[in-house]
Formats: C-alpha cells, structure tokens, sequence
C-alpha cells in the first residue's frame, strides 16, 4: 500500500506546491525559492514512484525506502496545508501588509520556512538513497493518469445469476431442506474454503421458489467473526420481523425470539460462520428449538471444526468447480458476448490461467474482470507468468489471485481501496459516507474538473472495484446511494494504513494513521493508548460503537493530541459540549456529530474550519441555531442539518457557493427556507425530511445545477408551483430525480421544477401521497422521462393524456394504486409504448 499512497500524495503535494508558487503571500513570506527546490526535488522523486510501484513486492529494501518516503510526504501536505490555510485567511481579510502583520504572527513565516527546509533536506536524504536501487528509472516520460477509466464502469457487475456450476450442489441441499427431520431443527453446513462461494450457494438455495414455497418463515443473519449470542439473537428478530429490539429488556430478547419461532417451520441461514466454541452454540441454538419439525438452519463456514460443533447431517463439502465449468466462468468474466470465438490465441492462453485458479470462483472472477476486453496477447502472457503464482498459499485464502488484481489496479484505485480496510469484517459501508472519507484525504481525483464532480468519480472506483470483485453485494438505494460490503478476502490485501482498535488493543504498526474504533475502549478522558501515544501521525478517528456516553474533556483532548486530523466522526456519541477548541483542527475536512441528542449548539469558532467539505449534523436533533458565520466554511460540498430554528439565514447557508448536496431532516419548526437560493449555485441534490414546510421558494428556479430533488415525511408543504411570467420560454433547469413520499398535503406536482426540467428529467417517484387526485396535465411534456413509479395513491384514477408521447419511459411501476391500476389495463394503448410495466395484481 505504501507506493500508491507514495505516488498519490507525490501528484497532490506537487499540485498543491504549484499553487502556491508565486503566490501573494509566498512572495511576501520569502518563501518562493524554498518551494521551487522543493517542487524539483519532488519531481525529481516521482520519475521513479512508478517504477518502484512494480518492483516492491519482492524488494524489502525498496519497500522501506518508499515507507520513508511516505513519512515525509505527509509532514509535506501538512505543512503545505498550514500554509495554504494562512493564505486562505488572509485573502478573506485584505490584502494590506498591515492587516497581515495583525493577523498572523511574526513566527508564522519564520516556522514555515524552516518546516520547508527540514522536509526538504529530508527528501535529499532519501533520494540519495535511489543509488541503491540502480534497475529505478532514472527518469520517467510516461503520461500517467491517476483517474479510473471511464470504460470500465460499462462491466457487467457478477449477480447470482452469473453463477456456473453449482446446480448440483444447489439440488442437494434442497432436496435435504425438504425432508422431515428427526430433530425439530436441524442443521446442515456448507463448508469450502474461501472464494468457492458459499454464500453464493446459500443465496441460490434461499431464494429458490420451492424453498420459499416450503418455510413458513425465513431468516437470513451474517455472523462472521464476532459470535455474540445477544447480537445474532437481535440479528434473527429482524431479519424474521424487521423489529428493533432497543426498547427490550435483557430478559425479553430471547423470549421475543422464541415467540416468533413458536409453532413456524423456519429457514435459518448463518452465514459465514467462524465460532469454534461449543457453548456458544448450544446457547444460541437452544433458544432456537420453538420451530415445528422440518425447521432447518444452513451454516456456511470455512472451517470443518464449525461444521462438526453446529451440524446435525453431514456437511456440504462445496469443491472447486471442473476445467470446463471453470473455463466457461473466465470467458464470461473476460469476453463481451460471444467475442471469444474471435481470439483464439487468447483462449489457448485462458486455459493455462484457469488452471493455476484450481476451480475457485472468486479467482476465476478476479482474474476475467481485470483481463475484461483486452485483447492484447501479451498482457495475457504476463499474468500467465507472473511471480504472484509462486507466493505462498494458505489453505483458507487465495491471496495470490487477488494480490495480482490489486497489483495492477491504478494508484488511486489503491489508496481508496486500502482506505475501506478502516472499517471491521463484514461492515455493511454507504457510498456517500466513502466519498467523503475519501475526500477529506485527497484521495480522488477528476479528469476534468469542469465535467465531472469527485462525487461521481467516487462512484466510478466503487462500481470498478465491484466489477474487479473486491466488493460484494452491491446494491443501490432510493436512487441516492449504494450500500455493499468488502470481500473478507480482498481485506488481506490491502497492505494499509488504517487500524481497527478493540478492546485490548495494545500494538499498532507505527506506520498507522487511521483508527476506528469499535467497542468501548474509551475512558471517558482521554483516547485508548493506541492513539495517545502517536497523536501527530493520526489523520483519521471514526468511532463505531454507537451511542455511547463520553465525557466532554475526551473531546478537547482530542481535538489538542491529533492537530493534523483530516476525519473525525463521532456519530452516534454522545456529549453536550463541542469545545472552541476545535477552530484548532485547521485541517479538518470531515466532521460527524450525527445522532448526538445531547449537543444543544455548535461554538461559534467552527467557522474557522475553512477546508472542512462534510458537515454532518443529522439526527442531533437538540441544536437550537446554526452558526451565524457559516457562510464563512467556504469549502462546504456536503452538509446534512437537523435544527429546532424556525426558519434558515439567507446570509446564511444560502451564501455556500460550494455547497453540493444538502439535507434538512427532523427540523420540526423548519416552516419555511430562505427565498433567495440564488447563492447556492452549485447545488446538486436537496433533501427535506420531517420538516413541517408548506412550500418551495421560487427562487429554486435558479439552481441550475440542481439534478436531485428529495421530499419526505413533510406533512404540511403543497408542491404547487406553475410558472410565472416568462417561466415557461426560458426556464432551463437540469433536474434528472424527482422523489417525494408520504406528503398528505401534496395535491398538485411542481410545474416550475418539472416541466422546467423536461429536457433532463429521467426519474419521478410518487408514494404514499394520499390526497393526490390527478397527475397535471403537462406531464406528457417529460419527454426525457425513463422511470415513472407510482405507489400507495390510491386517490388517482387515471394518467393524463397524451402518455404515448413520452417515448423514452422505459419502466412503470403502479402498485397500492387500484383505479390507476385498472385505467392502464382498459386503455393499453397509453402505455404499449413502455418495456417494462408493473402493475397491481
């Protein structure tokens, strides 16, 4: 990991350098020269990054050498950060020589200065060192682009349906699960190592209609590592009823249990299963004993110690698949359809490469995605011969495969991957959570600024990394966001920075600068040993445990330990006071305080967090006002807000021209928003949540880069808004998703938002508006229209004429809407146009 982070931050540093080269204030401070011989000396070191990159592996030496270099890289961002935020300042302040020496202090150059020049003297050291590594590059010409090509996000992603060669062991455990057992619960594991897919095979077998047809109720909890018996208990009550078991009592919880159970012939699947302890399974498993005879319980694991303590049949021994089945598997991974009649030189060298993946699924996967539509034989000559094969293979993992997936995944790709082993096994990640922790570490980078936002390009490396099957269950939610999971196997890889603190956790390599923490190591004072003894290298703090009570002085002393934190969130933690300190954090660009019911406001001094991109203030639902200079946190791209204010400052919030995406969610006394929106020019995405607004200002028409238009819960506001003056000729907006539910006041859609958006608008979502009547009448003028749901409005009765017009809607989906529902039915003819058409049964 160390290479690409090395090469990462070499790009950004000397980005960052060449701004500030020539400078206003580089050129008052004297600094000039010291950055140009640092930006040589830079450039000089990156010529040979690329190489080293390649020839580490095998190489301690270098692999030392580019640790070092990575030390002194990030005390270079440091420094360049600091410096770039005095410059920042001062240029919001004036100009004038006199203000300057006011505002900062005498030692401010003095200390950059020779911050400079130690970096710098430090680089000479280290780059004297490439002597030692004559095969280096002495200098590199290539033109490197450190973005994830666009190309690959048009791969086929792997559902279960791709899957080959697995029909028979699927038949098997079925025609078990249908038999009546001796025990009124019985178990069957499904063993293997690794990557042959398991949980595949469980999914194939889970959701097979005659299974469904069979269990009366069906349950599905991954247990992974952490055989908490509480926890699976928890698990398998919503998994059966989707309840939240937070308001029972210790005593209720296994009780609850087993009055669902009770008298229910059941599936159980527990999935990925790692507990060699007896005890703990006699304890979960005799609270699981209330199901009628039949009931079965499915255990995939790796471990044949499991399957001996938790299986009452023999265990499903899942093997490697055939030669042929394998082969099939790579060509449908490497190929577009039917392409590989056209390259039989490459299959002749296929065959070769399947063999060394002995039959694993996950190996035949990773391997054809990274080879997907290349046709260049001797790329495929390369991976054939690689020196990856010969390292050494455990008997539960296929390191080897994956390790030479990740060798040759581009340098960004790297660092936002090794960033995603922050988080424990089997967390279930959120994509817009990971492109701001990417984001506050620089991780992302845009081809072209000007078209594509780094949001999308987050996007893009997670939709890669899924397609190269790092991630797994990769699933999109609301249209917003996608929810997926990191392959455990694809953890191991990952050589990183990053550290996952538990209780107990004592040795951490020096090299980490990254903690989550996950249960309550916590003294209520001060931060776990781990970090408190390395409180300059630590750039990221993410606690995990949830609502848990800490004491206001752990927040300070926080805030004085880590001065060059990038993330700090503390979601779900509670405390009432968020020191002034925190103006200290000047490099700051992540911050959650989401769900802290406790906070009643934010000091005034968080203002002074000039680079901060995320803000994060969700469910802390105690904050009385924002900030009145937080029109001042000028890099502002995504803030989430929950407030008890009447109404928001158009001084305000309304003055964040950087702003990107914005929630306002469970503001109770929100009544109404500032009318002049005009100022949040690059607005992309806003989203209203139980807040008792009665309408949007007319000024939305001015957020010309608004594409996603949420609405939720807010039990008041009435869309009604037609067209005014000259609206309807020059009204140009370029909204894409429109999505508004359970609002019993809506009688009427936006015709200023959505007509004014017809040449973009691909997506209305409409649910569980109770007193919506009719659709308006020019709703056949979306004629960029591909998704039209309709749900639980149960008022409508017809579409509007002229539907057939829109002759890109591709998919309707009307259900909870029975009139509606038998309008279309009697009058085909509206909607004969559409592919796909879901209607009430």
């Amino acid at each position: 990991m160390a290479e690409s982070i090395v090469f990462g931050t070499a790009t950004e540093i000397l980005k960052k350098i060449g701004s500030l080269v020539g400078g206003e204030l580089s050129l008052l401070w004297n600094l000039d020269s010291d950055l140009r011989r640092l930006q040589r000396t830079m450039s000089a070191i990156k010529a040979v990054l690329l190489d080293a990159e390649t020839k580490q592996t095998q190489n301690h030496q270098l692999r030392d050498w580019l640790g070092k270099l990575k030390d002194v890289f990030y005390d270079a961002e440091d420094v360049l950060d600091e410096f770039d935020f005095q410059a920042s300042r001062r240029s919001q302040r004036g100009s004038s020589t006199l203000k300057v020496s006011k505002y900062f202090s005498r030692s401010n150059p003095v200390k950059i200065r020779h911050k400079i020049k130690q970096i710098k003297e430090r680089l000479d050291e280290i780059a004297d060192d490439r002597r030692n590594f004559p095969f280096l590059l002495i200098e590199s010409h290539v033109d490197v682009r450190h973005v994830i090509p666009k190309e690959r996000e048009t791969n086929s992603f792997f559902q279960a349906s791709d899957v080959i060669g697995r029909e028979e062991d699927k038949e098997n455990i079925i025609t078990f699960l249908m038999q009546p057992g001796d025990d009124n619960v019985s178990v069957i594991p499904i063993v293997g190592i690794g990557g042959l897919g398991k949980t595949t095979l469980s999914k194939m077998v889970y959701n097979d209609e005659r299974v469904y047809r069979h269990f009366e109720l069906k349950m599905w909890v991954c247990v992974s590592d952490d055989f908490d018996v509480t926890r699976l208990i928890k698990e398998i009550i919503y998994s059966a009823k989707h309840e939240d078991c937070a308001k029972l009592k210790a005593d209720e919880i296994p009780e609850r249990l087993q009055e669902i159970l009770a008298g229910q012939k059941f599936l159980l699947v527990l999935d990925d299963v790692w507990n060699e302890k007896p005890m703990k399974w006699l304890d979960l498993r005799n609270l699981l004993r209330n199901g009628v005879n039949g009931s079965k319980i499915i255990v995939s694991t790796r471990s044949r110690i499991v399957a001996k303590i938790m299986g009452t049949v023999s265990p499903h021994v899942i093997e490697g698949l055939s030669l042929e089945n394998s082969l099939s598997l790579f060509k449908k991974c490497a190929f577009k359809d039917g392409e590989e009649k056209d390259f039989p030189n490459l299959i002749k060298i296929a065959e070769d490469i399947v063999k060394k993946c002995k039959g694993v699924p996950l190996a035949l996967r990773t391997l054809g995605s990274l080879l997907f539509t290349n046709t260049d034989e001797n790329e495929w000559l390369r991976i054939k011969r690689s020196d990856i094969w010969q390292l050494k293979q455990e008997k539960e993992d296929i390191l080897p495969v994956l390790k030479l997936s990740y060798d040759n995944l581009p340098s960004q790709l790297k660092q936002c991957f090794a960033y995603l082993s922050l988080f424990p096994k089997d967390y279930i990640y959120d994509s817009a959570d990971v492109t701001g922790y990417w984001m506050a570490h620089g991780l992302l980078a845009s081809s072209n600024d000007d078209i594509e936002e780094l949001e999308d390009v987050a996007v893009r490396c997670l939709k890669d990394l899924w397609s190269r099957c790092f991630l797994e269950d990769f699933t999109e939610h609301n249209l917003l966001f996608y929810k997926f999971k990191m392959h455990d196997l694809a953890i191991s890889v990952a050589k990183s920075d990053c550290a996952v603190v538990k209780s107990g956790s004592q040795i951490v390599d020096g090299s980490v600068r990254h903690f989550s923490i996950t249960d309550s190591v916590v003294n209520h004072q001060k931060p776990p040993g781990v970090l408190y003894n390395r409180s300059e290298t630590v750039r990221s703090v993410i606690f995990l445990k949830k609502y848990e009570s800490i004491d206001e002085s752990f927040i300070g002393t926080c805030i004085f330990k880590f001065k060059h934190l990038r993330l700090l969130s503390l979601n779900r933690i509670l405390f009432y006071v968020l020191p002034k300190s925190v103006s200290t954090l000047i490099h700051l660009r992540y911050l959650d305080l989401s769900y802290n019911h406790l906070l009643k406001k934010l000091p005034e001094s968080i203002c002074k967090l000039q680079k901060l991109k995320t803000l994060r203030l969700f469910g802390s639902d105690g904050i009385k006002k924002l900030p009145k200079k937080i029109q001042r946190m000028i890099s502002l791209r995504h803030v989430e807000i929950t407030t008890k204010e009447w109404y928001l400052r158009e001084d305000g919030i309304g003055c964040l021209s950087s702003l990107k995406f914005l929630t306002l969610s469970g503001c109770r006394n929100l009544v109404r928003l500032f009318e002049g929106m005009q100022g949040l020019t690059s607005l992309r995405r806003l989203v209203l949540q139980v807040c008792p607004l009665t309408s949007l200002p007319y000024s939305i028409k001015y957020l010309k880069r608004l594409e996603t238009v949420m609405i939720i819960d807010c039990v008041n506001v009435n869309l009604k808004m037609e067209f005014q003056g000259e609206d309807k000729d020059n009204l140009c907006l370029g909204v894409r998703k429109f999505i508004i539910s359970r609002l019993p006041s809506l009688v009427d859609l936006p015709q200023l938002i959505l007509q004014g958006s017809a040449n973009t608008l691909q997506c209305i979502m409409i649910q569980s508006c109770l007193n919506l009547v009719e659709l308006p009448e020019w709703l056949p003028n979306l004629t960029s229209l591909q998704t039209l749901e309709i749900l639980n409005c149960p008022m409508l009765s017809c579409l509007p004429e002229g539907v057939q017009r829109l002759t890109d809607l591709r998919q309707l989906k009307i259900q909870g809407c029975p009139a509606l529902s038998e309008s279309c039915r009697r009058d085909e003819s509206k909607i004969a146009h559409v592919r796909e058409v879901h209607l009430d049964e």
